[in-house]
C-alpha cells in the first residue's frame, strides 16, 4: 500500500470519528416533547426543549434555539423561554399527513439540531354518496349500497349503517358496523315492516372526525324492484284486438299489489315498422286487452312493471299472430310484354305495397281480363307468365285467403313498346348489402315514373326478380338486400303515358374483391419464332367477385428481360421474342376489389421455318428483279445517249464524206442542241483537226466555251458575223473539225482557229467559186461543225476537188460513221 492511500485512509477514519463525536454531543444536549403525537389537520401544537447545563454546544458561550417544522424555520415571534433551561415554540395550524418538528442550537451562524418529535396528521374521511335500497325478494330483505369516494389508507375508519324505522306504536333504531373494505349491506327481511317508513343514513368516523351520508326515506315495498312478468296466457278474440294474461315471478306470487304495467309491440315480418308501447294499470294475474292492431299479423310482445319503483326488467318476447280477415289495399305491379307482334307471352310480377294489408295467410293470386273474361294465372307465387293477347288493354291481380279476396288491383297492358329510354345509369356502392342507383331522368311530359328492377345472375337465385316503382321526379335510388361479391343485373324502364321505354341494363355488385380464380394461359395455332398468340377463357361468373377491369401478361425469358402486356380481351399476341429461346408466361386478373395472379407457364419459340424463309427471300428477291428491270429499261430507253458517253462517234476523214455530215443519219445519237438557229451559209476555205478526250467530247460546254466562244463573242454575234461573211465575199471563215480516238496518239494537235479576217485566197489563185459554200447548221454546237454541200449549178465543175487536196481526201461515197 502506497503512502498516499495511507494518508488517505487517516484522514477519512479522522471525519467519521468527528461527525460521531458531535451527535454524541447533540444527544446529551437536549430533549424535544410535545403537546400530543397525533392530531386533526389544521390542529395546534405545543413543543419544548430542554437545554443540558452540560451541553458542551452550550457552554461558556452565547447560543439560541432554532425550531423547524417539516425543515421549514418557525417564526421568532412562536418561540419563546418557558423557564430557564426550557424553550418553547406553538405551531397553530398543521398541515399534510406528518410533521416533522426539531430544535437546534446556534453559535453564531453555526447550527446543530439537538432533538426532535414526529406528529401524526389525521385528516377527515370523504362523506359517502349515492346511498340506496332495495327491497329484494329473494333472498327477502333490504340491499343497501353507497359510494365511499376517495378511500385512504387510515385503517382507523369505521362505516356504520344506521337505520330507524317508524310504525304507529314505536320508532325502532339499529345500527350496523362494517367489515374494512366494504360499502353495501344486506339489512334482514324480518327487521323491517313491509309497509313502514324508514330513514336509512351511513356513518363514517376515525379518531377525530365522524360524518354521515345524506338520508334516506323509503316504505320497502315501494322500493322494491320487481323480477320481469311471465305471460301466462294470450288470445286473439277480436279483429285487431288480443287479450293478454299475466304475473309475476313465483318468488313475487304473494304480493297483490296494482302496478304500473307497459306492454310492448312489434311486427315480426316487418322491420321497418314502429314499436307500440301500451301503459297499463294492472294487478298481477289478471287480463289486459289490447287493440287497434292490423289483422293477421305477427306481433312480439314483452312486458315491464313496477310499484314507485324503478321499472323491472322486460320480461322474454312472445309472438302471436291476430285474428284474420280479407285482405286490403292494393298491390305493387309490373307487366313486362315483349315487343314481337300478335300474341305476346307476358310476364307478371307483383309485391304488397305500403298500404297493402294480408290480414291472413295469402292463399293464392289470382290474374283474370274482363274482356274476355278470363283467368290468364291462379298461383302461390310473386310473379306468373301468360299469353295475353294483343286487343286487351287492362288485367287484374287479386289477393285471397281463407276469409276473402282483396279489391282487385287494376293493371294497365301498356299497346306502345320500346319508346326511348334513359340516357345513362351508374352504381355506386353504399355498403356490403347496398348499392346507390343514378339515372338521367328523361325531359319529357309523358314520362309519368320508372321501374326499376334487379335480379341475381348467380345460379342459385337466377329466377328471382325484385322491381320497385318510382315516381318521375326521382332520379336515384338505394337497393338493399344485396350478397357482397355477387353480380347483380340492374335494369330501369321509363314509363309513358301510352307505353314503356326500353330498359337501360348494367352489371353491378354491392362490394368487390379479387376474382377466386385466375385464368390458365392457353397456346393458339398462331405460334412461330419470333411470336406467340395467347389465349384464356373467361372466368366463370360466380368466380369472378367483381367485374373484371383487364388482363395484365408478363412474359419474361432467362435472363429477366420482361414484357408486360395489358388487354381487356381474352388474347393477345406476344411480339418481338428470340426464335429457340425459352420463356415464362403469367396472367393476372384484375377487379376493383383486387388481383390475382394465375400459374406460370414455360414455352419455347420455334426456329425459322420455310414459310418465314419464303416470306423473307421472295420480296428480296423480287426487288432486286425490280431494280434490274428498271435499270435495264433505262438503258434501252437512252441506249444512244449511253452509246455516246462510252463510245463516241468521230467521223473519220478517210472513211467519211464531209458532203454528207449534214445528213438526218448523222445526226443521230449527238447530243440534242441546247438551242437551234436557222442555219447559216459559210463558205469554208480552210479546217483543222483537234483531238479531245471522251470526257471532254462529252461535255458540251467545252467546245462552247473553248471554241465558238474565244473570239466571237456570244452566240448571237457569232451568227450575225457569219451572215457578214455570206454578203462580203471577201472574208473567208474558218471551221474546226474535232476528232477524238483516231489522233489520241499524235504528238500535238494542230491549232485551232475560229476564223480568219484574212482576205487572200487559200491557194494564191482567186476563184470566185471557190471555196464552195457549206451550211452551218447550228451556232451552239457542243463536238463539232457540221457542214452539207451546197451542190452547184453546173454538174461538170470535177475540178473544183484538185484544187483542195485535203478535201479530195475526206471525199467517200460511203455514209456510214465510224
Amino acid at each position: 500500500m502506497s503512502m498516499a492511500s495511507v494518508w488517505l485512509s487517516v484522514f477519512v477514519s479522522w471525519i467519521y470519528i468527528t461527525a460521531l463525536l458531535k451527535a454524541a454531543q447533540a444527544l446529551i444536549c437536549g430533549e424535544v416533547n410535545t403537546s400530543a403525537s397525533m392530531v386533526a389537520v389544521g390542529s395546534s401544537i405545543t413543543a419544548s426543549c430542554l437545554i443540558n447545563n452540560e451541553c458542551p454546544l452550550t457552554k461558556g458561550k452565547e447560543f439560541r434555539v432554532e425550531w423547524k417544522i417539516n425543515n421549514h424555520l418557525v417564526p421568532t415571534n412562536l418561540t419563546y423561554l418557558e423557564r430557564n433551561g426550557t424553550y418553547a415554540a406553538f405551531i397553530p395550524n398543521i398541515l399534510g399527513t406528518s410533521a416533522e418538528i426539531t430544535c437546534g442550537i446556534c453559535v453564531e451562524t453555526n447550527c446543530q439540531i439537538v432533538g426532535g418529535s414526529i406528529i401524526e396528521v389525521k385528516h377527515p374521511p370523504p362523506i359517502p354518496k349515492n346511498l340506496s335500497c332495495v327491497m329484494t325478494f329473494s333472498p327477502g330483505g333490504m340491499l343497501c349500497k353507497w359510494d365511499p369516494g376517495q378511500e385512504t389508507a387510515d385503517n382507523s375508519t369505521i362505516y356504520t349503517l344506521h337505520t330507524s324505522i317508524s310504525s304507529p306504536n314505536r320508532t325502532t333504531s339499529k345500527r350496523y358496523v362494517l367489515p374494512t373494505g366494504v360499502h353495501f349491506f344486506h339489512i334482514p327481511r324480518l327487521e323491517f315492516g313491509l309497509t313502514s317508513k324508514m330513514e336509512i343514513y351511513v356513518e363514517v368516523s376515525n379518531v377525530f372526525w365522524r360524518i354521515s351520508s345524506a338520508r334516506l326515506l323509503l316504505v320497502p315495498m315501494e322500493s322494491a324492484k320487481y323480477g320481469p312478468p311471465d305471460f301466462q296466457r294470450i288470445e286473439p278474440y277480436e279483429l285487431g284486438c288480443v287479450k293478454y294474461i299475466w304475473s309475476l315471478p313465483a318468488s313475487q306470487s304473494w304480493v297483490k299489489l296494482t302496478f304500473d304495467v307497459e306492454l310492448s309491440l312489434k311486427e315480426v315480418d316487418n322491420k321497418l315498422a314502429t314499436e307500440l308501447v301500451f301503459p297499463i294499470s294492472s294487478r298481477s294475474n289478471s287480463e289486459i286487452k289490447v287493440c287497434k292492431l292490423l289483422h293477421w299479423t305477427n306481433y312480439s310482445i314483452k312486458m315491464r312493471v313496477r310499484y314507485f319503483s324503478e321499472w323491472s326488467e322486460w320480461s322474454n318476447p312472445k309472438e302471436d299472430t291476430t285474428i284474420t280477415t280479407a285482405p286490403s289495399g292494393y298491390l305493387d305491379a309490373w307487366l313486362k310484354v315483349p315487343d314481337d307482334d300478335g300474341d305476346d307471352i307476358a310476364q307478371l310480377y307483383w309485391k304488397p305495397s305500403q298500404h297493402f294489408r294480408a290480414n291472413g295467410r295469402i292463399k293464392s293470386y289470382t290474374v283474370e281480363s274482363k274482356e274476355p273474361k278470363q283467368i290468364l294465372c291462379d298461383t302461390r307465387e310473386n310473379h306468373c307468365s301468360f299469353n295475353l293477347r294483343k286487343w286487351t288493354r287492362r288485367i287484374y291481380l287479386t289477393a285471397s285467403n281463407t276469409d276473402g279476396s282483396s279489391t282487385p288491383t287494376e293493371i294497365k297492358v301498356f299497346g306502345k313498346k320500346g319508346l326511348e329510354p334513359v340516357s345513362n345509369i351508374s352504381v355506386h356502392p353504399q355498403s356490403e348489402s347496398s348499392v346507390l342507383i343514378v339515372w338521367k331522368s328523361l325531359v319529357s311530359s309523358r314520362v309519368v315514373g320508372y321501374v326499376l328492377e334487379w335480379r341475381s345472375l348467380s345460379k342459385t337465385h337466377a329466377d328471382q326478380l325484385f322491381f320497385t316503382l318510382l315516381n318521375k321526379n326521382q332520379s336515384s335510388t338505394v337497393v338493399t338486400g344485396l350478397e357482397p361479391y355477387k353480380p347483380y343485373e340492374i335494369s330501369i324502364y321509363p314509363k309513358y303515358v301510352d307505353g314503356i321505354g326500353r330498359c337501360l341494363t348494367v352489371i353491378a355488385y354491392s362490394k368487390e374483391k379479387a376474382p377466386t380464380v385466375a385464368p390458365e394461359l392457353m397456346f393458339g395455332e398462331n405460334h412461330h419464332s419470333t411470336h406467340v398468340h395467347l389465349l384464356w377463357d373467361e372466368i366463370p361468373l360466380e368466380q369472378r367477385n367483381g367485374i373484371i377491369r383487364g388482363y395484365t401478361i408478363y412474359v419474361w425469358d432467362e435472363r429477366n428481360n420482361i414484357q408486360i402486356l395489358r388487354t381487356k380481351t381474352t388474347d393477345i399476341l406476344v411480339r418481338h421474342l428470340q426464335p429457340l429461346s425459352r420463356y415464362n408466361a403469367l396472367i393476372s386478373v384484375h377487379t376493383l376489389g383486387g388481383s390475382l395472379n394465375g400459374s406460370v407457364v414455360i414455352f419455347k419459340t420455334e426456329q425459322f421455318g420455310g414459310v418465314e424463309i419464303v416470306i423473307f427471300v421472295i420480296p428480296v428477291c423480287f426487288g432486286f428483279s425490280l431494280l434490274i428491270l428498271i435499270a435495264a429499261f433505262a438503258c434501252l430507253n437512252k441506249h444512244e445517249r449511253l452509246k455516246l458517253c462510252l463510245w463516241p462517234i468521230i467521223p473519220d476523214p478517210a472513211n467519211s464524206s464531209i458532203r454528207r455530215w449534214t445528213t438526218t443519219e448523222s445526226l443521230q445519237g449527238m447530243p440534242p442542241f441546247k438551242e437551234d438557229k436557222d442555219p447559216v451559209m459559210v463558205y469554208l476555205s480552210h479546217f483543222s483537226l483537234l483531238d479531245l478526250t471522251d470526257k471532254e467530247l462529252c461535255n458540251s460546254d467545252y467546245v462552247k466555251e473553248n471554241l465558238w466562244l474565244n473570239d466571237s463573242g456570244t452566240h448571237d454575234e457569232g451568227h450575225n458575223l457569219f451572215q457578214t461573211m455570206q454578203e462580203n465575199t471577201n472574208t473567208v471563215p474558218y471551221a474546226t473539225v474535232l476528232f477524238s480516238a483516231p489522233y489520241e496518239n499524235q504528238t500535238a494537235s494542230p491549232p485551232v482557229y475560229l476564223r480568219s479576217d484574212s482576205t487572200q485566197p487559200l491557194l494564191g489563185v482567186e476563184d470566185p467559186d471557190s471555196p464552195p459554200p457549206y451550211e452551218n447548221m447550228s451556232g451552239r454546237v457542243s463536238v463539232a461543225n457540221f457542214f452539207t454541200k451546197i451542190p452547184k449549178e453546173s454538174t461538170g465543175n470535177e475540178a473544183f476537188w484538185e484544187e483542195f487536196p485535203m478535201l479530195r481526201s475526206l471525199e467517200n461515197s460511203n455514209t456510214d460513221h465510224i
